[in-house]
């Protein structure tokens, strides 16, 4: 097997004929979240094809082609560019009926690492967070992962905070914010230097979404 990419709770394998390997770290169980790329498969979203759930592991289509993040790094799409696509895929995913008027599919780390550029267009990875919910905590979560970025004073934060002025404004990315913040420092991944700069990265968000006042 070869290695592709390592995350923050998973490795990612190519075994071959087109299909990787998503191994946890840990013990989890991957049924659900293949249960729920099949249903949203089925409804037209775009996710790999999902092959087996066992475990820790996940076999599923490999998509070839870019991560969002990437391309912009490499100055391949612009940053608004790169928020109208989170934008649609928020949107599609949120127009997918679910057992309830109010509540919908949920991906809850939805930013420019986990969408794939494919020959046929963006596909959403990485969905071991994914429940049902309301769709402004979808936005608030991927608002508040790039203001992290934003404040984190990495080589990527000026990219993200002209994606974070892109995309907010264009979401509702404050009125589930508090539950995003609650769900963010709960993240057993995240550093005692992001748990920090998380009240920063509320108000940035809270100042980049709304609008400057008209003169």
């Amino acid at each position: 097997m070869q290695l592709l990419a390592s995350g923050r709770e998973s490795d990612v394998y190519d075994i071959g004929s087109g299909r990787v390997l998503r191994r946890s770290r840990h013990i989890v169980d991957t049924s659900f979240e293949a249960e729920v790329m099949i249903r949203l498969a089925r409804n037209g979203f775009p996710v790999p094809t999902v092959y087996e759930a066992a475990g820790s592991d996940l076999i599923m289509q490999r998509v070839e082609g870019p991560s969002l993040l990437t391309a912009l790094c490499l100055g391949d799409v612009t940053a608004a560019e790169a928020a109208a696509t989170m934008v649609d895929l928020h949107r599609r995913l949120h127009e997918i009926p679910c057992g309830t008027t109010e509540n919908r599919v949920l991906h809850l780390d939805l930013h420019p690492d986990n969408v794939l550029l494919g020959p046929d267009g963006p596909v959403l990875i990485d969905w071991s967070n994914t429940t049902e919910g309301s769709p402004a905590l979808d936005t608030a979560v991927s608002a508040l992962i790039l203001a992290q970025v934003a404040v984190g004073g990495t080589e990527l934060a000026d990219l993200a905070a002209d994606l974070l002025r892109a995309f907010a404004p264009a979401v509702d990315a404050v009125s589930e914010l508090p539950a995003a913040l609650r769900m963010r420092r709960a993240n057993p991944t995240m550093s005692a230097q992001e748990l920090a700069e998380l009240d920063h990265a509320v108000e940035l968000v809270v100042a980049t979404a709304t609008p400057s006042p008209t003169p």
